[in-house]
């Protein structure tokens, strides 16, 4: 029993296959039709292309997302409104960079309102909300960083005419308080 190796292993044979592929051209045939070819790759990879582009195109992108945030805070600023009304109080609406709330007025005192009532919501990631006039004298407090406030009293009227400006990127988006108390989003 002579070896080649010097160390005492002994070399493996070959594979099975190989040793039939290089004996038989028919199975050589048969080996290369069982593989994929390189158009039939290339069509996979085109349609994995087309579905993840699908997929990116359906993302909301931030006109989408911004408008989403316009449309729920006039909503809101709607309901506080009608809350104001309902329940004979001045209810108070106010924004602040991570989101906005409501509050009312309760012993001469902001009091947080009722938080099924009217739930603080944050801003999605990436808006951020301004009022567009300068504050009113003695609407902000020290402990209020931040925060901008309006409300409506027991009339559903506003204190004053406010617009709030939400922008996110390049786009902006505006929601506009009436002196009347009306809510809209002007185009």
């Amino acid at each position: 029993m002579a070896h080649n190796c010097w160390c005492g292993i002994t070399p493996l044979p070959l594979h099975h296959s190989l040793r039939e592929r290089s004996s038989s051209p028919s199975k050589l045939r048969e080996d290369f039709h069982n593989g994929f070819t390189l158009i039939e790759l290339m069509v996979v990879l085109f349609i994995i292309g087309l579905v993840a582009g699908a997929v990116v195109l359906a993302l909301p992108g931030d006109s989408a997302a911004l408008s989403e945030d316009a449309d729920r805070f006039a909503a809101r600023v709607a309901a506080a409104r009608d809350e104001a009304v309902v329940s004979a109080r001045p209810i108070a609406v106010w924004i602040a960079p991570s989101g906005y709330g409501f509050d009312a007025r309760q012993d001469r005192a902001w009091v947080p309102l009722n938080a099924r009532t009217l739930p603080n919501q944050d801003w999605k990631p990436g808006t951020i909300a301004r009022i567009e006039e300068a504050a009113v004298e003695g609407e902000k407090d020290e402990a209020e960083q931040g925060r901008a406030r309006f409300w409506f009293d027991s009339t559903g009227l506003p204190n004053r005419p406010i617009t709030v400006v939400l922008a996110r990127g390049a786009n902006s988006d505006r929601i506009v308080i009436s002196a009347m108390g009306e809510v809209g989003r002007p185009k």
